[in-house]
Protein backbone atom coordinates (compact mmCIF):
# COMPACT_ATOMS: atom_id res chain seq x y z
CA UNK A 1 0.00 0.00 0.00
CA UNK A 2 1.19 3.55 -1.12
CA UNK A 3 0.17 6.33 0.72
CA UNK A 4 1.75 10.37 2.17
CA UNK A 5 3.00 8.27 4.82
CA UNK A 6 5.36 7.15 3.29
CA UNK A 7 8.85 8.73 3.54
CA UNK A 8 9.05 11.10 0.55
CA UNK A 9 5.86 10.78 -1.10
CA UNK A 10 3.85 13.88 1.00
CA UNK A 11 7.21 16.27 -0.31
CA UNK A 12 7.65 14.61 -3.33
CA UNK A 13 6.64 17.29 -6.44
CA UNK A 14 3.79 16.26 -8.74
CA UNK A 15 5.26 13.73 -11.24
CA UNK A 16 5.44 9.84 -11.95
CA UNK A 17 5.52 7.44 -8.72
CA UNK A 18 7.60 4.25 -9.65
CA UNK A 19 6.74 1.47 -7.32
CA UNK A 20 7.55 -2.40 -7.70
CA UNK A 21 7.84 -4.90 -5.31
CA UNK A 22 10.39 -7.91 -5.05
CA UNK A 23 11.85 -10.68 -3.18
CA UNK A 24 15.68 -10.99 -2.30
CA UNK A 25 18.09 -8.46 -1.73
CA UNK A 26 18.08 -7.56 -5.68
CA UNK A 27 15.95 -5.10 -7.36
CA UNK A 28 15.55 -6.18 -11.23
CA UNK A 29 13.88 -2.87 -12.43
CA UNK A 30 16.26 -1.06 -14.38
CA UNK A 31 15.38 2.21 -13.24
CA UNK A 32 15.46 2.17 -10.34
CA UNK A 33 18.67 0.06 -9.67
CA UNK A 34 19.93 3.46 -10.68
CA UNK A 35 18.44 5.25 -7.31
CA UNK A 36 20.59 5.44 -4.04
CA UNK A 37 20.31 2.48 -1.72
CA UNK A 38 17.51 0.46 -4.01
CA UNK A 39 19.83 -1.84 -5.42
CA UNK A 40 20.02 -4.01 -2.81
CA UNK A 41 18.45 -5.07 0.34
CA UNK A 42 18.17 -6.30 3.61
CA UNK A 43 16.68 -9.85 3.30
CA UNK A 44 18.86 -12.69 1.95
CA UNK A 45 19.12 -13.81 -1.22
CA UNK A 46 17.47 -17.72 -0.80
CA UNK A 47 13.71 -17.96 -0.77
CA UNK A 48 11.86 -21.09 0.09
CA UNK A 49 8.63 -22.32 -0.21
CA UNK A 50 6.80 -24.83 1.89
CA UNK A 51 3.89 -26.61 0.36
CA UNK A 52 1.80 -29.05 2.95
CA UNK A 53 1.39 -32.41 1.91
CA UNK A 54 -1.29 -34.53 2.48
CA UNK A 55 -1.77 -37.96 1.88
CA UNK A 56 -5.56 -39.20 1.49
CA UNK A 57 -7.66 -42.16 2.17
CA UNK A 58 -7.74 -44.81 -0.54
CA UNK A 59 -11.66 -44.26 -1.01
CA UNK A 60 -11.57 -40.67 -0.52
CA UNK A 61 -8.86 -40.19 -3.23
CA UNK A 62 -10.87 -42.77 -5.60
CA UNK A 63 -14.23 -39.87 -5.12
CA UNK A 64 -11.95 -36.64 -5.42
CA UNK A 65 -10.49 -38.76 -9.26
CA UNK A 66 -14.37 -40.01 -10.05
CA UNK A 67 -15.64 -36.73 -9.30
CA UNK A 68 -13.08 -33.82 -10.44
CA UNK A 69 -15.28 -31.35 -12.41
CA UNK A 70 -17.00 -28.92 -10.10
CA UNK A 71 -19.62 -26.60 -11.41
CA UNK A 72 -19.12 -23.09 -10.23
CA UNK A 73 -21.48 -19.94 -10.85
CA UNK A 74 -21.36 -17.14 -9.10
CA UNK A 75 -22.92 -13.15 -9.39
CA UNK A 76 -21.12 -10.52 -11.39
CA UNK A 77 -21.96 -6.56 -11.65
CA UNK A 78 -21.57 -3.66 -13.86
CA UNK A 79 -21.61 -0.21 -12.18
CA UNK A 80 -22.94 3.09 -14.76
CA UNK A 81 -24.81 5.88 -13.89
CA UNK A 82 -27.23 8.05 -15.01
CA UNK A 83 -26.73 11.72 -14.09
CA UNK A 84 -28.05 15.07 -13.90
CA UNK A 85 -32.00 14.34 -14.14
CA UNK A 86 -33.51 17.57 -12.57
CA UNK A 87 -36.68 17.91 -9.97
CA UNK A 88 -40.00 16.47 -11.22
CA UNK A 89 -37.94 15.22 -14.28
CA UNK A 90 -38.48 12.05 -16.25
CA UNK A 91 -36.28 9.30 -17.77
CA UNK A 92 -36.38 6.57 -20.21
CA UNK A 93 -32.59 5.29 -19.69
CA UNK A 94 -31.00 2.68 -22.29
CA UNK A 95 -28.86 0.95 -19.09
CA UNK A 96 -27.25 -2.07 -21.39
CA UNK A 97 -27.96 -2.98 -25.51
CA UNK A 98 -27.29 -6.65 -24.64
CA UNK A 99 -26.60 -8.62 -21.52
CA UNK A 100 -27.18 -12.47 -20.72
CA UNK A 101 -27.81 -14.23 -17.60
CA UNK A 102 -29.20 -10.89 -16.49
CA UNK A 103 -29.83 -11.82 -12.72
CA UNK A 104 -31.39 -8.39 -11.07
CA UNK A 105 -30.88 -4.43 -11.20
CA UNK A 106 -30.41 -2.12 -7.95
CA UNK A 107 -30.69 1.36 -8.34
CA UNK A 108 -29.11 4.14 -5.86
CA UNK A 109 -30.14 7.43 -5.76
CA UNK A 110 -27.95 10.22 -5.14
CA UNK A 111 -27.73 13.91 -4.83
CA UNK A 112 -25.80 15.54 -8.41
CA UNK A 113 -24.52 18.19 -5.77
CA UNK A 114 -23.70 15.91 -3.13
CA UNK A 115 -22.32 13.06 -5.21
CA UNK A 116 -18.91 14.42 -6.73
CA UNK A 117 -18.04 10.62 -7.67
CA UNK A 118 -18.78 9.18 -4.22
CA UNK A 119 -17.29 6.01 -4.06
CA UNK A 120 -20.76 3.85 -3.17
CA UNK A 121 -18.82 1.13 -0.86
CA UNK A 122 -17.24 3.62 1.19
CA UNK A 123 -21.12 6.08 1.70
CA UNK A 124 -23.45 3.13 0.25
CA UNK A 125 -26.30 5.33 1.35
CA UNK A 126 -28.81 6.90 -1.03
CA UNK A 127 -30.25 10.79 -1.16
CA UNK A 128 -32.63 11.67 1.80
CA UNK A 129 -35.69 11.29 0.28
CA UNK A 130 -35.01 10.46 -3.33
CA UNK A 131 -38.03 8.96 -4.57
CA UNK A 132 -38.98 8.06 -8.14
CA UNK A 133 -42.45 8.08 -9.15
CA UNK A 134 -43.78 5.90 -12.36
CA UNK A 135 -40.70 3.58 -11.72
CA UNK A 136 -39.90 0.59 -14.37
CA UNK A 137 -37.61 -2.11 -15.00
CA UNK A 138 -37.76 -3.20 -19.26
CA UNK A 139 -35.81 -6.31 -19.96
CA UNK A 140 -35.93 -6.68 -23.99
CA UNK A 141 -38.56 -4.02 -24.28
CA UNK A 142 -40.80 -6.23 -21.73
CA UNK A 143 -41.45 -4.73 -18.74
CA UNK A 144 -40.65 -6.47 -15.20
CA UNK A 145 -43.07 -4.51 -13.32
CA UNK A 146 -46.71 -3.94 -13.79
CA UNK A 147 -46.74 -1.02 -15.67
CA UNK A 148 -45.49 1.94 -14.27
CA UNK A 149 -46.09 1.24 -10.90
CA UNK A 150 -45.90 2.72 -7.79
CA UNK A 151 -42.86 1.22 -5.76
CA UNK A 152 -42.72 1.21 -2.18
CA UNK A 153 -41.01 0.16 0.58
CA UNK A 154 -43.18 -3.40 0.09
CA UNK A 155 -42.22 -3.26 -3.49
CA UNK A 156 -38.71 -3.61 -2.17
CA UNK A 157 -39.86 -5.91 0.79
CA UNK A 158 -41.02 -8.50 -2.21
CA UNK A 159 -38.36 -8.12 -4.22
CA UNK A 160 -35.54 -8.47 -1.85
CA UNK A 161 -36.67 -10.44 0.91
CA UNK A 162 -37.14 -13.78 -0.84
CA UNK A 163 -33.82 -13.42 -3.05
CA UNK A 164 -31.09 -13.39 -0.63
CA UNK A 165 -32.60 -14.78 2.61
CA UNK A 166 -31.53 -18.44 3.90
CA UNK A 167 -34.21 -20.76 2.70
CA UNK A 168 -36.25 -18.11 0.92
CA UNK A 169 -35.37 -16.33 3.99
CA UNK A 170 -38.33 -19.31 5.74
CA UNK A 171 -35.47 -20.30 8.40
CA UNK A 172 -36.01 -19.37 12.08
CA UNK A 173 -33.20 -17.20 12.94
CA UNK A 174 -31.72 -16.47 9.58
CA UNK A 175 -32.29 -13.53 7.92
CA UNK A 176 -31.27 -11.29 5.23
CA UNK A 177 -30.52 -8.27 6.79
CA UNK A 178 -33.51 -6.40 5.45
CA UNK A 179 -33.35 -2.37 6.40
CA UNK A 180 -36.52 -1.24 8.43
CA UNK A 181 -39.50 0.39 6.48
CA UNK A 182 -38.48 3.92 8.22
CA UNK A 183 -34.52 3.53 6.70
CA UNK A 184 -36.33 2.67 3.26
CA UNK A 185 -38.58 5.64 3.20
CA UNK A 186 -35.73 8.22 4.30
CA UNK A 187 -33.23 6.51 2.02
CA UNK A 188 -35.12 4.48 -0.73
CA UNK A 189 -33.03 1.18 -2.46
CA UNK A 190 -34.55 0.37 -5.95
CA UNK A 191 -33.81 -3.21 -6.40
CA UNK A 192 -35.86 -5.50 -8.93
CA UNK A 193 -35.37 -9.06 -9.73
CA UNK A 194 -34.78 -9.48 -14.06
CA UNK A 195 -34.64 -13.52 -13.53
CA UNK A 196 -38.08 -15.20 -13.85
CA UNK A 197 -38.16 -15.71 -16.84
CA UNK A 198 -37.46 -19.21 -18.41
CA UNK A 199 -34.06 -20.17 -18.79
CA UNK A 200 -33.57 -19.66 -22.64
CA UNK A 201 -34.08 -16.19 -22.24
CA UNK A 202 -32.20 -15.70 -19.68
CA UNK A 203 -29.01 -17.21 -21.87
CA UNK A 204 -30.11 -14.85 -24.58
CA UNK A 205 -28.74 -11.18 -25.21
CA UNK A 206 -31.54 -8.60 -24.20
CA UNK A 207 -31.39 -4.71 -23.89
CA UNK A 208 -32.08 -3.32 -20.09
CA UNK A 209 -33.50 0.37 -19.64
CA UNK A 210 -34.87 1.59 -16.29
CA UNK A 211 -37.75 4.62 -16.48
CA UNK A 212 -39.39 6.76 -14.04
CA UNK A 213 -39.58 10.34 -12.45
CA UNK A 214 -37.47 11.91 -10.06
CA UNK A 215 -39.87 13.42 -7.48
CA UNK A 216 -37.63 14.49 -5.42
CA UNK A 217 -36.46 18.52 -5.14
CA UNK A 218 -32.88 17.90 -6.09
CA UNK A 219 -31.27 17.07 -9.43
CA UNK A 220 -30.55 13.36 -9.38
CA UNK A 221 -27.79 10.74 -10.19
CA UNK A 222 -29.02 7.39 -9.98
CA UNK A 223 -26.26 4.58 -9.74
CA UNK A 224 -27.20 1.62 -11.57
CA UNK A 225 -25.74 -1.68 -10.76
CA UNK A 226 -26.40 -4.59 -13.26
CA UNK A 227 -26.43 -8.34 -11.38
CA UNK A 228 -25.35 -10.90 -13.66
CA UNK A 229 -24.43 -14.59 -13.77
CA UNK A 230 -20.94 -16.23 -14.63
CA UNK A 231 -20.33 -19.95 -14.65
CA UNK A 232 -17.66 -22.15 -15.62
CA UNK A 233 -16.46 -25.83 -14.67
CA UNK A 234 -12.84 -26.32 -12.90
CA UNK A 235 -11.44 -29.58 -13.19
CA UNK A 236 -9.61 -29.70 -9.63
CA UNK A 237 -6.88 -32.26 -10.77
CA UNK A 238 -5.66 -30.51 -14.06
CA UNK A 239 -7.19 -27.12 -13.44
CA UNK A 240 -8.35 -26.48 -16.55
CA UNK A 241 -11.28 -24.12 -16.68
CA UNK A 242 -13.87 -24.25 -19.00
CA UNK A 243 -17.10 -22.07 -19.52
CA UNK A 244 -20.60 -23.80 -19.78
CA UNK A 245 -23.90 -22.14 -20.51
CA UNK A 246 -26.98 -22.22 -17.56
CA UNK A 247 -29.15 -24.06 -19.28
CA UNK A 248 -26.89 -26.69 -19.98
CA UNK A 249 -27.06 -27.21 -16.20
CA UNK A 250 -30.03 -29.44 -16.72
CA UNK A 251 -28.05 -32.09 -18.61
CA UNK A 252 -25.50 -32.51 -15.85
Amino acid sequence: MLNNVVDGFDTAPAGVVRASVYVGDTCHDATQKSFVGVSTGAVGKQVELHVQAVQMLPDIETNYAINHLRYISYHDYYQLSLKNIGKGGSFNHLVSNAISNLKAVLIIPQSSSLNNNVNVFDDGLPQLMGHINNFDVLEGGVNVLMQDPRYTFQSFDNEFFHEFGVNGNQSPGLGSSLIDYKSWLNKPYYYVICSRVPMDQQNAYRSLQIKGTNSSLLTMDYLIFEIYEKSFSLDVISGDIEKFKLIEKKNL
